[in-house]
């Protein structure tokens, strides 16, 4: 079954017409070295996709990349995959472009976040443009839609069942597998390789048993506020290390924090983040996986949104100490955009929900219920709010 992906035509049109490099980051498994070879195949390219785990490759790589494209056909396109596991790729990569920019087009992409590298030696700024891909979603395309306009729903689409990506998660294989047991296999399977392999590439940890403990322990915490004293006095280890680690498993793309909102609101939280899993099936209970799921398709939109030049979207939640709390907020260059409240039975909106909606004045304030039934695009009673099916919101996405 040919899936084209979300971003494939923005990489074309943007990153490669514009003769930047496209660094295409995301999870193990997610569909990035599929959707590269979708675009080299499209453009008779498919002989020029190299991968790092390949041996004859990586020879040449290691000896000096200019020799990989000295005999090609000015014009062609050039995938290299995973080459950030070679210490001086950013050195290399910098003198391949700089050398043939104007000859060829090249993409690169990597399992880690290509930017957790670009932290530190040789600079590629002005010579690439970042494109972050995520799991299979609701209203999925074969491009980015762009942000509601007039209503939520203006770009709505049904691809994909959210009960389905709701059991199996998002993440190609396991989700048209749709086998429980072949998915329980490919999860362990997926963990093992992502902490014994990619986190033996990404930094050198020395008890990965204790760092495998601690990703089946942030399963655990996916949708909640994250303590990293609890964790510290549960695998009995330092501060540092608990944080150090999950800095590294997000770098992996395993999870990631939501950071809550501050900006005008009085006595707000401002340090607690909330953890989410990128495949949200791992939540223990059906409402953090229910909550993940929505906060996976919102990441993904906002991650699209702003790589493909949109506006800059940002994804918070809001709370204060007084305990008022809504899942949920939407920054469209750096204004509140959209405030979303998840409740899977109930109809009429949270109290906080009004408050924040009438504090904040985003464009759009948004409750999220799984049945149909309890939708309301009006109300007299709440001007503004819209209570939304869970499909209908999720598809528009």
């Amino acid at each position: 079954m040919e899936v084209r992906r979300y971003l494939e035509r923005h990489i074309v049109d943007d990153a490669l017409a514009a003769h930047r490099i496209a660094f295409i980051s995301g999870p193990r498994q997610v569909g990035k070295t599929t959707m590269v070879e979708s675009i080299l195949t499209k453009f008779h390219q498919s002989a020029n996709y190299f991968n790092w785990d390949d041996d004859d490759f990586r020879k040449l790589w290691l000896k000096g990349p200019k020799v990989l494209v000295e005999n090609m056909k000015k014009g062609s396109m050039i995938a290299f995959d995973e080459i950030h596991k070679d210490l001086r790729w950013k050195i290399k990569l910098k003198g391949l472009y700089d050398l043939f920019k104007k000859d060829f087009q090249f993409i690169v992409t990597g399992s880690a976040r290509l930017d957790f590298y670009r932290k530190s030696g040789e600079s590629l700024q002005g010579r690439y443009v970042p494109y972050r891909m995520h799991p299979l979603t609701v209203g999925e395309t074969d491009s980015v839609k762009p942000p509601p306009d007039q209503e939520w729903d203006d770009h709505f689409t049904n691809h994909y069942s959210w009960t389905d990506l709701l059991r199996f998660g998002g993440f190609p294989e396991p989700f048209f597998m749709q086998n429980t047991g072949k998915v329980q296999r490919w999860r362990r399977l997926y963990r093992e390789r992502m902490i014994r392999e990619d986190l033996r590439d990404l930094q050198e940890v020395h008890n990965i048993q204790l760092v495998e403990s601690l990703a089946l322990l942030l399963q655990e915490k996916a949708a909640a506020q994250l303590s990293y004293e609890s964790l510290r006095e549960d695998l009995s280890v330092s501060f540092d290390s608990i944080k150090r680690w999950i800095d590294l498993l997000e770098a992996l793309y395993f999870c990631y924090r939501i950071k809550p909102y501050s900006k005008n609101i009085k006595y707000s939280l401002k340090k607690e983040p909330k953890l989410f899993m990128y495949d949200w099936s791992l939540a223990n209970s059906g409402g953090a996986q229910f909550e993940n799921m929505v906060a996976g398709h919102l990441l993904k939109s906002c991650h699209a949104w702003t790589d493909c030049a949109m506006g800059e979207f940002d994804l918070y939640y809001v709370r204060d100490k007084q305990k008022r709390e809504v899942d949920f907020l939407i920054t469209r260059d750096s204004n509140p955009f959209a405030l979303i409240e998840v409740k899977s039975g109930r109809s009429t909106p949270t109290s906080s929900l009004c408050y924040y909606q009438k504090l904040l004045k985003p464009k759009f304030c948004l409750q999220v219920i799984k049945s149909p039934k309890g939708e309301r695009s009006k109300s007299l009673q709440y001007p503004g709010i819209r209570i939304i099916s869970v499909e209908r919101f999720l598809g528009s996405l």
